[in-house]
């Protein structure tokens, strides 16, 4: 009888041994996906970094561009900037009368 407390005691410690080791096995590997995965992240981030720039570059360009035009054409600039607002007007009316159900009609002489 006290051998097989020996051997339980024995296998208990040997499961503790077992759990430590893949614990760090698990931890290990943990911290090298995240290293991989943050290395690929800033790698990713480092190649968008110049196209990023470039669109700001373009965006600013075109920004000043229609500023300039918009100076230049100051009528224009007012009709087109109404013409649009009675655009947005009329499709937001479409839009909004498509979605309303639609009224029943009962025959009032029935």
């Amino acid at each position: 009888m006290a051998t097989n407390g020996i051997n339980t005691e024995n296998d208990i410690h040997a499961l503790r041994d077992e759990v430590a080791r893949l614990s760090k096995i698990v931890s290990a590997q943990g911290a090298k996906a995240y290293s991989d995965t943050r290395a690929k992240a800033e790698e990713a981030l480092d190649a968008a970094a110049p196209a990023a720039r470039n669109a700001v570059r373009q965006v600013k360009a075109e920004g000043q561009a229609i500023a300039e035009v918009a100076r230049e054409h100051p009528a224009a600039t007012g009709s087109v900037l109404v013409l649009t607002a009675a655009l947005g007007v009329l499709v937001g009316y479409v839009i909004g009368a498509a979605s309303q159900p639609q009224p029943s009609y009962t025959k009032w002489w029935r």
